[in-house]
């Protein structure tokens, strides 16, 4: 698998994480592999190692997301470095986190 790929595939996997909102590029946006035409952000692979950004949502443990992206990003020989670049707050009693709009009756 070519690394724009595999990064594509640890993304979506990393989406689905406990605790985690999004993928986050970092502050400049170094976290992100690049390939013909396509940059994924986000997710750095190397032949060494991978790096995976991440937005994470209120209340959350650190070590718990941290373990839930080294899961979602497993690659047998590299290590999964996990950079917490951001922290979503919690979405409000009764609010739809998309809209904000009241869901219920």
């Amino acid at each position: 698998m070519n690394p724009v790929e595999e990064a594509g595939r640890i993304a979506a996997a990393v989406r689905e994480a406990t605790g985690v909102a999004d993928v986050h590029g970092g502050r400049f946006g170094g976290v992100a592999t690049l390939g013909a035409g396509r940059r994924v952000a986000g997710v750095r692979v190397t032949e060494k190692d991978i790096t995976v950004g991440v937005t994470v949502r209120m209340p959350f443990s650190s070590g718990e997301v941290a373990a839930a992206v080294r899961a979602a990003a497993a690659s047998p020989g590299r290590p999964v470095h996990v950079l917490i670049a951001d922290v979503e707050g919690p979405v409000p009693s009764g609010r739809d986190s998309e809209d904000g709009k009241e869901t219920g009756s």
